[in-house]
């Protein structure tokens, strides 16, 4: 009897040894794919906002908004077919807006593409990341040598766009800052 208790005891600690490892590697898993995918996000973001016109007027705005107390902020920028518009097959000039929507219980964060013009009611959706709490956005302005919170300088870029976004059940944002290229400033 006593040698089966002993087994017993020894089966227990194996067990409760594996499942501690077990759990540890999926909450590792877990915390390394969602990174990747808002990592995968910054490049497009990056991408796109690196080959912006810089003398196309509106080529990027940016909105600060708040959602229940929490920053919701947006982002639209003008983009050709390719990584921003995440198809080949579009024609012409879009809009694209970086934007969070509810659902269900939380948050996506993704993509709302539409004609710049507005001639067109079509707009798609297109979902990115989804447990997105809030997303912040902030702009660096090098005349004026300050963060804004929004950016509605249709003429010229500012120098860096700082991204903070917050994923359901996280406590820290993941930050990234994308540096574009210098603006040309209209001459008079």
């Amino acid at each position: 009897m006593l040698a089966v208790l002993v087994m017993a005891v020894v089966v227990l600690a194996i067990y409760r040894f594996v499942e501690a490892d077990l759990q540890a590697i999926k909450i590792s898993t877990d915390d390394t794919t969602q990174k990747g995918a808002v990592e995968a996000l910054v490049a497009v973001l990056d991408e796109e906002f690196c080959n912006l016109p810089p003398a196309l007027p509106n080529a990027l705005l940016g909105e600060a908004h708040q959602f229940n107390g929490k920053a919701s902020d947006q982002v639209e920028w003008l983009t050709h077919a390719g990584n921003g518009l995440f198809t080949k097959d579009a024609e012409g000039q879009w809009k694209v807006t970086l934007i969070l929507r509810p659902q269900e219980n939380t948050y996506t964060l993704g993509l709302l593409r539409q004609l710049p013009d507005n001639s067109s009611s079509d707009e798609n959706w297109v979902p990115l990341l989804p447990n997105v709490d809030a997303i912040e956005i902030r702009y660096f302005d090098q005349r004026l040598n300050v963060w804004l919170e929004k950016w509605s300088d249709a003429q010229s870029l500012p120098s860096l766009v700082r991204l903070r976004i917050w994923r359901t059940n996280l406590t820290l944002p993941y930050e990234a800052v994308i540096e574009l290229p210098p603006s040309k400033l209209p001459t008079s």
